[in-house]
């Protein structure tokens, strides 16, 4: 059963940044984009390579290890590259919310 589980304060998570918090036994890229918060598995479903260490352009978060893109408000892949060997590759998004100036992901 989905619950609400607290990441970190709002003013700790910098626009454009991405920060990487523990909840619910996974490991999840929180990323705050034009005054809203996304959240993202933080590991690519291609190798495994953590989504932390690539970069985001506009509403893509392009993974460090093979340049696969994805879009961080839907999970899904949008440019799989050279590399396509994987029917549907997608990354879980989780839903957000801001209490008390904290951050909480429904996983």
């Amino acid at each position: 059963m989905p619950e609400w589980v607290a990441a970190v304060k709002e003013e700790d998570l910098k626009e454009e940044k991405i920060k990487v918090v523990n909840a619910g036994n996974r490991q999840i890229a929180l990323i705050k984009k034009s005054n809203e918060i996304f959240a993202i598995d933080n590991e690519c479903p291609h190798e495994g390579c953590p989504l932390k260490s690539g970069s985001l352009e506009e509403y893509t978060l392009k993974c460090a290890c093979h340049n696969w893109g994805f879009d961080i408000r839907t999970g899904e892949n949008v440019d799989t590259g050279e590399y396509i060997d994987m029917d549907d590759p997608k990354v879980e998004t989780y839903e957000t919310k801001i209490e008390n100036g904290i951050i909480e992901i429904l996983v």
